[in-house]
């Protein structure tokens, strides 16, 4: 079960919006958890650096250790004060184990002494801001960056909600349009870039005039209305091509997420570290959906109980949403700072002779909807027939390594075929691992 439903009512393209959470009022914000888990790596080959040992006692914000490779490398920092109780392997979304350090939390949330960045030397030379930026650790493409000199001519942001149940995004330009903008100024300045493209949907217009109004005095920033949302997983050189005809090459343009250019606002203002960040918390195993602050590796059973799910009633949680979300096999894995939402559906247990036909695995009767659906422009239904036969170089001939993962293509399919499922062993199968970009789409030092 996908939490949707069945395929032959289903009346259009994408799932339909369940409500919108950013429209209900402000986010709120979760109690401080038991115990937090932080992780230290993307993948058990990520270089990592540990500054704490078992038993010390942390606060808030203070530096746990590093991630990745100098000089690239990005700061990792406790979201809540406690005693360290164990640094080691522990579960990851991803499905592995990382290095992490785990913290008991006091319950006080006390904090680290901070200086904003603007006051020190980051304040007006572009190369130490953005060291600063990595120290905070906040999310950005270091190694583009580095490897520029610090330089890049445009900015792109997708604040688009490809996700249904997903409002993150938009609940933080509703609440936050100058804090965003800011973000962005800083950031354009860090990297001299000239200009910021920030993508919302059409559909939206009261937050593309929030945003728009929050840089009426800074010209470099456009925002761009779109006719559909386009997932996060979508390149740069594919939103540049569809949506910016005419735009900089894909070399000179860094994206960039909403919740980094919030965490820039903040660390340049008030010297806060990225240690907590919005979500949203949905789907029909969750009786109060809603959109909240978070400290970054608080394990989602606790995320799931306070938004009012029941465990044992729980048949499948993502993270992420329900259509490109990572189903997870654990609910002791922590939060990480990707993660923009948490999806948990409901499980409907039926033996097989009950089970409906319309939830079963048929062949494919050729009606090329996931042809119509797909942004990527290719035949999901006869590349994910190629990979059934093990014709993977056929596979990559048609356009495998094309496909962007958005789960379109499966949520349309009468024939309830895993196109998403096959399409990503396809990849596997011709050792492109690299390039599952819905596994790249979480792992912080992607960019």
């Amino acid at each position: 079960m996908d939490g949707f439903l069945p395929t032959f009512i289903r009346r259009k393209a994408r799932p339909p919006f369940p409500g919108r959470l950013a429209q209900e009022g402000p986010a709120l914000k979760m109690e401080i958890p038991e115990r937090v888990v932080v992780p230290l790596q993307d993948t058990p080959d990520t270089p990592y650096e540990v500054a704490v040992r078992a038993e010390e006692t942390v606060r808030s914000g203070q530096l746990l250790g590093w991630m990745g490779k100098a000089p690239a490398r990005l700061g990792v920092h406790a979201s809540t004060s406690g005693r360290v109780d164990r640094v080691g392997p522990a579960p990851h979304p991803l499905g592995i184990n990382v290095y992490s350090v785990s913290i008991t939390s006091d319950g006080n949330d006390e904090g680290c002494v901070s200086s904003p960045l603007k006051s020190g030397e980051a304040g007006g030379n572009g190369q130490k801001a953005i060291e600063g930026f990595r120290e905070m650790g906040i999310p950005l493409n270091y190694g583009l960056l580095y490897a520029r000199g610090f330089k890049v001519s445009s900015l792109l942001v997708n604040a688009t909600e490809f996700e249904p149940h997903i409002t993150s995004s938009h609940q933080l330009i509703r609440e936050f349009p100058q804090n965003l903008v800011e973000g962005l100024k800083v950031l354009m300045g860090a990297c001299s870039a000239s200009r910021a493209l920030v993508l919302l949907e059409k559909d939206m217009p009261s937050l593309i005039k929030a945003l728009k109004e929050a840089g009426a005095e800074a010209p470099g920033i456009v925002v761009r209305g779109a006719g559909r949302p386009c997932p996060e997983t979508a390149t740069k050189d594919f939103l540049l091509r569809k949506l910016f005809s005419g735009g900089p090459a894909p070399a000179e343009v860094m994206s960039v997420s909403l919740s980094s250019l919030f965490a820039i606002c903040r660390a340049w203002s008030s010297g806060e570290p990225f240690t907590e960040r919005l979500i949203t918390i949905a789907g029909s195993g969750i009786k109060n959906p809603q959109n909240t602050w978070v400290k970054i590796g608080t394990p989602l059973a606790h995320l799931i109980q306070c938004s009012g799910g029941s465990l044992p009633c729980l048949g499948r949680v993502a993270v992420g949403g329900p259509l490109m979300g990572i189903p997870q096999y654990s609910l002791e894995v922590p939060l990480i700072k990707k993660a923009r939402g948490i999806f948990a559906a409901v499980a409907f247990l039926f033996d097989e002779h009950r089970r409906s036909r319309f939830y079963k695995r048929i062949p494919c009767v050729k009606c090329a909807k996931c042809v119509d659906v797909c942004p990527a422009s290719i035949i999901p239904s006869f590349i994910a027939g190629l990979i059934d036969n093990k014709l993977f170089h056929d596979a990559e001939q048609w356009g495998v390594f094309n496909c962007i993962e958005c789960g379109l293509c499966e949520y349309v399919c009468p024939s309830r075929i895993p196109l998403l499922e096959l399409m990503k062993h396809g990849k596997v199968s011709l050792g492109g691992e690299g390039c599952l970009l819905t596994r790249s789409n979480l792992e912080t030092l992607s960019g």
